[in-house]
């Protein structure tokens, strides 16, 4: 019985690895990244808040309230670390808006159905989202990256004090600590000023890609 040798390439070279390996590498190189964790688990967070809030306990509204704000925190990691340690990845570039609006929005949302925060900044937040997210479409169909602007980095801020000042109903406060401490009306004030910077970015927004769309059709022309 005879027995084929292994083929070695010539010059003493390694052997190439099978390509699922080297895919496998890839994926996680792109994925398995510490910013990209960070926003795992601000997404994981998402399902823990809804929870806490259909509870509707004090406790349960002040754990609510940590976990939002700790969530939070993580948006600022993720993306500082991604900077400067060049961690900035395909996945974290689409993972990371789609963490902040789940947070942001499904709270919201839940908060509505509550009758504790008003409809009308939360449709303003829904519909400028779904805006944003047909104009970066129409964006990268014509090939062209447009950066968040400073406008869109204040509403993400002024949102995400907002939210646990609306979840810290004055009924907290009032069993807990026998104080009654209006959070949720600056909660409101500072959902409506998040709502002015949202409504600003995405205006920002369009004229930029307006400008850039003209610009690269009218280079484009013969």
């Amino acid at each position: 019985m005879k027995f084929r040798k292994k083929k070695t390439p010539k010059n003493g070279a390694p052997r190439p690895k099978p390509k699922i390996f080297s895919k496998l590498r890839d994926f996680k190189k792109d994925v398995l990244t510490i910013p990209n964790l960070l926003t795992g688990i601000r997404i994981g967070a998402v399902p823990l808040i809804l929870w806490l809030l259909y509870l509707d306990s004090s406790t349960a509204r002040i754990w609510a309230a940590v976990t939002y704000g700790l969530a939070s925190i993580t948006d600022f990691f993720d993306g500082w670390i991604a900077r400067k340690y060049g961690m900035i990845t395909v996945t974290g570039k689409l993972l990371d808006p789609l963490a902040d609006k789940f947070i942001v929005l499904l709270t919201l949302v839940v908060l509505l159905d509550k009758a504790e925060v008003e409809l009308l900044p939360v449709l303003l937040i829904l519909a400028r989202e779904f805006y944003i997210f047909g104009i970066r479409a129409l964006a990268v169909e014509n090939g062209l990256v447009i950066s968040a602007g400073q406008g869109g980095k204040w509403k993400t801020t002024f949102q995400m004090i907002a939210i646990p000042l609306l979840i810290l109903d004055r009924r907290v406060f009032i069993e807990l600590f026998n104080r009654d401490w209006d959070l949720p009306y600056w909660g409101n004030i500072l959902l409506w000023i998040s709502v002015f910077f949202a409504l600003q970015s995405a205006w920002v927004y369009t004229v930029t890609l307006k400008r850039r769309l003209f610009e690269s059709t009218h280079h484009d022309e013969p």
